[in-house]
């Protein structure tokens, strides 16, 4: 049984990579991995038939170019399950419009289209959405953060991994959209904190007006996804349990050890 692993540059798919035992890694740039890798560009179908043969499963980043064409080949190749990596932004009201929402929306409709088994992982916030502050940190600079106490589950990847792996290689998460956390609700301010205690010194949070977020992140991503994501932490709901225990039987792994992991970055 072959699982074919899509975005295999990324996180969540390179843990798969090192998890399973047979499994293919798929990228619209193989060349640019340190690992065999078959070609698939969503931009180019003719890579979907090479890629899928003899595949049976296949783990899914949440883009919506050549979707559709690209289930309609994984069903041909004999693909049975696919597991995708989504968000809970697409529970947000008009999701299909919304910047931060819609690629992940369109792609659990054309999934949930399919004649395919599907199972649907709907993280929230990454604990890594905090690298964003690396540089500040690293340089005594104040972090800039909107809404500072805006609390929500920040999720280790590893355990998004940890569910994927359940998903990819038995039945039991068949059929189920999820959504994930991690193991504690926290605010920016708590974060920054458990991240000053790890490395040692203080971080200063300072709250920028919505305006002025809104105009740092456009110098990463577009206008529209700027006012999406600060829009969305402004109404994070809050207390939730969502932790990934329920569904693997293990605790989930919390923020400080994430911090820990990753000390170096912000060094």
């Amino acid at each position: 049984m072959t699982i074919l692993i899509t975005g295999a540059r990324g996180g969540i798919g390179a843990s798969l990579l090192r998890r399973l035992p047979d499994v293919r890694a798929a990228s619209r740039a193989p060349d640019r991995l340190d690992l065999p890798a078959v070609q698939l560009d969503l931009a180019n179908p003719s890579t979907f038939a090479p890629a899928l043969a003899g595949v049976t499963g296949m783990f899914l980043y949440a883009e919506p170019t050549g979707i559709e064409d690209l289930l309609d080949a994984a069903v041909s190749a004999g693909v049975r399950r696919v597991v995708l990596l989504s968000s809970d932004s697409v529970t947000l009201p008009d999701a299909e419009h919304n910047a931060l929402a819609q690629h992940h929306f369109l792609v659990e409709r054309a999934l949930l289209s399919a004649p395919l088994t599907a199972t649907v992982l709907r993280p929230g916030g990454f604990a890594t959405m905090t690298l964003g502050w690396a540089e500040s940190v690293r340089t005594g600079q104040p972090v800039e953060q909107a809404y500072p106490d805006a609390r929500l589950d920040v999720i280790h990847p590893e355990d998004i991994a940890d569910v994927a792996e359940l998903a990819l290689s038995t039945g039991e998460l068949d059929g189920e959209t999820l959504s994930l956390g991690g193991p504690e609700v926290l605010s920016f301010r708590d974060q920054a904190r458990i991240l000053a205690e790890v490395l040692g010194r203080e971080i200063e949070l300072r709250e920028p007006s919505r305006d002025q977020a809104v105009q740092q992140l456009r110098g990463h991503v577009p206008a529209p996804l700027a006012e999406a994501i600060v829009d969305y932490w402004a109404h994070l709901p809050g207390e939730r349990a969502r932790s990934v225990e329920r569904i693997t039987g293990r605790p989930g792994r919390t923020f400080r050890q994430w911090a820990m992991e990753y000390v170096a970055a912000f060094q």
